[in-house]
């Protein structure tokens, strides 16, 4: 059958039979195929699907004990199945013509068979496999809910071991599950294979068992996705939490080595920075310095330690997987502080010990030159030196003291100074600084001669000067009061007034000349010392010496002047008292007394007096003559009204000349009186005796008066001063005389009317010739006395070398010195030069006063000779004198230009340091605070100074003309640097006049710049406001015509301004663009330009909107136009 089917006929299959076979929720059905000689089983039904597995190993398990007793009850099957086949076989013997038939079907029947049971024990194979596959997703899933768990769970450590304790459990959860895992995965690669290969392989492989196979597959890898998902999920969160606590064991161990760099700080380095010590000696210190070297040592090792922990914390930090940073990055900058700490306190400590070495390797170097010092002091001491040269010794001494102890101390206070938060450690410094001060003042105390002459020094410069500060303050005090001329007075009171004020000014003048005498003698004492001071000490006392030397000889002439006018006025008055006495007694009725002798006593006095009394007269009257004498010799400008003085004078010598007339009237009278008394014969015996007496006197007199030898005019003063005293006694004679003449004369008259007149006409010849001689004697002689009185004087004034001219080289530089000088110099000048003119016009005088025919043997051969010689000196000193004051004059000229010059340098400095002042103190005002007010204020002041400016240079001007005009008369090295100095301050003047004129040009610029800045807000804010209210009245407009009207209206005030607007807006940028530049000049009107394209913005929206407004009224106007 089998060769016939295969020949090619198309064999039907035929379903012989079924069986079915159920086992709890498992069910299958057989269907026996028959198609020819072929039988065959096949699964028409299984329930469930031969590849299904169960979602669960629940189900798994259900289903597999179910498969087996589905496969038990189908094994009990076999038996009948075999019985079955060999029916077939017995079949197949029975009918040998379909044996091969039957073998066929036995053969495919057991084929199978069998593969039923193979495919139903795979299926067994397949659920016990898929049971364990889910024992192992079971197993999986509990270790995921155990780790869930774990990770849920707070997971505390109170320690190292225990925090490593933890992650070796995270270590272990992450091993199992990883190891579950795994497991899981080949079971399912096991199962899932196994269910590829069930399902491709045997003959029943139909759309069912594809569709269980897929079902499968999908449950083992849903179930797997969601066991990894996970697992995963798990994974990630177990790698996080070990990660945080790997970071936290990190900085955990970071901790523990932190803590035990900390405690090895605070045990080894601590203490040691703590140490209050830098030692008190070198050696010490050495020591100290040593050990500081081994610490560095262990510092260094630290400090690596320390840097290594520092690299580990910035690692950590830089770490983007670590989350608890704060704590570590603290831990970390206190490290660093401690680091910080530990380097700067060991440096610190390190300076201050190397800084203390050199302090005590100075010290002791000092100590070793003190120690020298100390014993040359000592040596010195001994030596016996002058105070000056010891004391030049001491101050060496002391200097090289200080200066082999200066470095010593000097480190050691700039070590203490540095050390004031750690004064502790200064104690040994402290005490080695003192130590050594203590030193160089002992060896300073054995030094006494430098501070005995210093404090000598400084008694004698304090004493030098407080003597010329009362000299200077005594002279500027008497000086004003001598300055003014002076006033006698015209009566006696008011002249001894004067008289005493003069001595007190003498007094003060003399206390003074003391005072500046012992500054002379101070100044020598301190030359002695100290010869570089002493220059302008002896320069101020030379100056104060002219001045009062001047003070002295004014005072000195006033005081002869008041002293010989007060004599006389005195003499006067006592005189005129005793006149008046006398002529009251001669005037009144003679007493006669009972006694003759009392009689003759009263007349006998009262003819005495008289003679006194006109020797008192004559001696007064020579008083008031030498007085006017001696004011022809004296400065004019010393008496205030000179002519009233000698009219006082020469009034008070003609007053006394009347009483003498008028005494000798009395006296006469008198006696002509007292003879009345007499006989004739006794009157006439009195004349004959008065008469021979009177005579014989005269004759003596005239006599007397001729000279023995010549007398020479130009004799010597001492000559001419004993023939006037002689002449004087011959005046008082002749006086006397010519009252007993007159007395003569009156009596003779008496007589003769009497009876018994005499001649007496040769008597009144004798002394008619007698006066005249008389006069012409005492002209010649006044004249030579006054004319040899001045020749002394000038001779005085040569001796004393006044009329010297002194060197030019001696002429004071300061502007007050010269002018006192030259002062001086032209008074002392005018004084000789009044001498000189007064002695030559005194001499000619003289000599005219003997031109007559010469009967008094004068010779004036030696007065011309002295005249010649004396006009020629006269010529000569005043052709030096006027020379050495145009010189003076000069000099003067050039220091009161100097002083000028200096005066308006200071004033130009005063004024240009102010005005830089006002500059700086206006640029440090805000931009705001320098608004238009302060600008103009500012502007006002500039003026001010420019007017200033504008006087200094007139000053500087008129200086420099007369600076030119000096230079011009005298061209010399004064002139030129007179000159220059002028031409460099009209430079300065020049170039500062420039920066103010610059600055107020600034000035006005920046205040034209605000003023329109102001104008442009000003317009801003009007532009706006018409803009606004435009804009108001615009919303008002329901027509077209009134738009239009008001929009003409705004273009008429707009359009007009607008150009104007932006013209000077470019006036504005270019100006500020010239005062501050591009850059600065565009900020300082950013504001204004901003300003300004708003309102140009605002004006062309408004006129936009105008024009919009026009279109809609006119659209809205035809809508409703079309609308109705």
């Amino acid at each position: 059958m089998s060769d016939e089917g295969s020949s090619g006929e198309h064999l039907s299959t035929t379903t012989v039979s079924s069986v079915a076979v159920q086992a709890g929720d498992s069910r299958i059905v057989i269907a026996i195929l028959k198609c020819g000689k072929w039988v065959q089983f096949q699964l028409t039904e299984s329930i469930p699907n031969v590849l299904e597995i169960g979602s669960n190993q629940d189900e798994t398990k259900k289903l597999l004990q179910d498969h087996e007793l589905l496969l038990a009850k189908l094994k009990s099957l076999e038996d009948q199945v075999w019985d079955l086949l060999r029916e077939a076989d017995k079949t197949a013997e029975e009918n040998q013509e379909q044996s091969q038939v039957y073998d066929a079907m036995a053969q495919t029947l057991g084929d199978a068979w069998d593969a039923l049971i193979v495919m139903l024990e795979k299926r067994r194979a397949l659920l016990k496999l898929t049971a364990g596959f889910f024992e192992n997703a079971l197993e999986f899933a509990i270790k995921i809910d155990q780790v869930e768990d774990f990770l849920q769970n707070a997971q505390e450590f109170e320690n190292t071991e225990s925090l490593k304790k933890l992650l070796h459990q995270h270590e272990h959860h992450t091993k199992e599950l990883l190891e579950k895992s795994l497991a899981l995965l080949n079971k399912s690669h096991e199962l899932t294979e196994f269910i590829e290969e069930f399902k491709s392989d045997g003959p029943n492989v139909n759309s069912e068992l594809i569709q269980g196979a897929h079902s499968s597959c999908l449950k083992i890898g849903s179930l797997l996705e969601l066991l990894q998902d996970r697992r995963r999920q798990l994974d990630k969160h177990l790698k996080q939490q070990r990660q945080g606590l790997e970071q936290v064991l990190q900085i955990c161990h970071w901790h523990h080595q932190e803590n035990q760099v900390t405690s090895w700080y605070r045990k080894n380095m601590s203490d040691y920075l703590h140490k209050q010590n830098l030692g008190s000696s070198l050696t010490e210190n050495e020591e100290l310095l040593h050990e500081h070297m081994e610490m560095e040592f262990k510092a260094k090792e630290w400090n690596s330690t320390v840097e290594k922990l520092k690299a580990e914390a910035l690692k950590i930090l830089f770490s983007e997987d670590y989350a608890e940073k704060e704590h570590l990055k603290l831990s970390n900058q206190k490290i660093n502080l401690l680091q910080e700490e530990l380097c700067h306190r060991m440096e610190e400590r390190k300076t201050f010990l190397q800084e203390a070495n050199d302090f005590f390797s100075a010290a002791n170097k000092a100590f070793d030159v003190l120690g020298g010092i100390e014993a040359y002091l000592k040596l010195l001491n001994s030596e016996g030196l002058s105070l000056p040269v010891l004391a030049m010794k001491h101050e060496e001494l002391q200097e090289e003291i200080k200066d082999c102890t200066a470095d010593a101390l000097q480190k050691g206070k700039a070590l203490v100074s540095k050390g004031d938060s750690h004064s502790s450690w200064m104690t040994g410094i402290q005490e080695m600084i003192e130590y050594v001060q203590k030193r160089v003042d002992q060896l300073i105390r054995q030094c006494p001669a430098y501070k005995e002459l210093a404090l000598k020094k400084q008694g004698l410069t304090a004493s030098l000067e407080d003597y010329l500060k009362k000299v200077s303050l005594s002279i500027k005090k008497i000086s004003p009061i001598l300055a003014v001329s002076m006033d006698p007075g015209s009566c006696l009171t008011e002249s001894e007034k004067v008289l005493n004020e003069y001595l007190e000014l003498s007094d003060q003048a003399k206390e003074t000349s003391h005072e500046l005498e012992a500054a002379v003698r101070l100044i020598n004492e301190v030359e002695e010392f100290e010869p570089a001071e002493v220059a302008a000490f002896s320069s101020k006392a030379d100056l104060l010496n002219e001045e009062l030397t001047t003070l002295n000889k004014n005072i000195s002439s006033k005081l002869d002047v008041l002293k010989a006018y007060v004599a006389f006025l005195k003499s006067a008055k006592e005189v005129n008292d005793q006149a008046q006495s006398l002529k009251e007694f001669y005037k009144s009725e003679p007493v006669q007394t009972e006694s003759e002798a009392e009689n003759k006593t009263v007349i006998e006095s009262a003819d005495t007096q008289w003679p006194i009394v006109l020797k008192k007269i004559l001696s007064t009257q020579d008083m008031g003559h030498d007085f006017i004498n001696s004011l022809h010799l004296m400065n004019k400008n010393l008496i205030l009204k000179l002519e009233n003085v000698f009219q006082v004078t020469e009034d008070t010598i003609d007053k006394l000349n009347k009483e003498k007339e008028e005494l000798t009237d009395l006296w006469t009278t008198w006696k002509l009186h007292i003879n009345q008394e007499k006989s004739i014969k006794q009157q006439c015996w009195k004349f004959k005796e008065q008469f021979k007496k009177t005579s014989h006197n005269l004759m003596i007199l005239e006599e007397a008066l001729r000279p023995a030898a010549a007398v020479d005019l130009g004799s010597n003063l001492q000559i001419f001063l004993e023939l006037q005293q002689k002449f004087n006694q011959m005046k008082q004679q002749f006086q006397q005389l010519t009252a007993e003449v007159e007395y003569t004369i009156k009596l003779s008259e008496l007589l003769t009317l009497k009876g018994n007149s005499e001649k007496v006409s040769e008597l009144a010849h004798l002394h008619q010739r007698i006066k005249e001689r008389m006069t012409e004697y005492d002209e010649i002689f006044n004249k030579s006395v006054k004319f040899h009185n001045v020749k002394e004087q000038l001779e005085c004034l040569k001796k004393s070398g006044e009329l010297e001219i002194p060197e030019t080289n001696e002429i004071p530089d300061d502007a007050h010195q010269a002018r006192v000088h030259l002062a001086n110099t032209q008074e002392k000048h005018a004084h000789i030069g009044h001498l000189y003119k007064l002695a030559l016009t005194l001499g000619v005088d003289s000599l005219s006063a003997v031109q007559h025919p010469n009967c008094f043997n004068i010779s004036v051969k030696t007065l011309q000779q002295e005249l010649a010689t004396l006009e020629c000196d006269s010529i000569n000193w005043r052709t030096k004198a006027d020379k050495y004051e145009e010189e003076l004059c000069h000099n003067f000229q050039y220091c009161t230009s100097k002083e000028e010059i200096n005066e308006l340098r200071e004033s130009f400095k005063d004024l240009k340091k102010k005005f830089n002042n006002l500059k700086f103190n206006y640029t440090k005002k805000t931009e705001k605070a320098r608004n238009l007010k302060v600008l103009k204020i500012q502007i006002q002041q500039v003026e001010m100074y420019a007017e200033k400016m504008q006087i200094l240079r007139k000053k500087m001007d008129n200086l420099e003309k007369k600076v030119t005009g000096y230079v011009i008369n005298h061209p010399d090295g004064k002139a030129g640097v007179l000159l220059e100095s002028v031409n460099e301050l009209q430079k300065q003047l020049s170039e500062f006049g420039r920066v103010v004129e610059d600055y107020k040009q600034n000035l006005d610029r920046i205040e034209h710049l605000q003023q329109m800045m102001e104008e442009c807000q000003f317009w801003y804010e009007e532009a706006s406001a018409t803009v606004v209210r435009v804009g108001k009245y615009s919303a008002e407009c329901k027509t077209r015509e009134a738009v239009a009207i008001l929009y003409k209206q705004f273009n008429k005030f707009i359009k007009p301004m607008v150009p104007q607007q932006e013209e000077r807006i470019q006036q504005i940028t270019d100006l500020a663009k010239h005062l501050y530049g591009f850059e600065e000049g565009k900020k300082y009107i950013e504001r204004t330009i901003k300003r300004h394209k708003e309102v140009l913005d605002s004006i062309d929206e408004l006129c936009i909107s105008l024009r919009e407004l026009e279109e809609q009224i006119v659209v809205i106007s035809f809508y409703l136009a079309n609308i109705s």
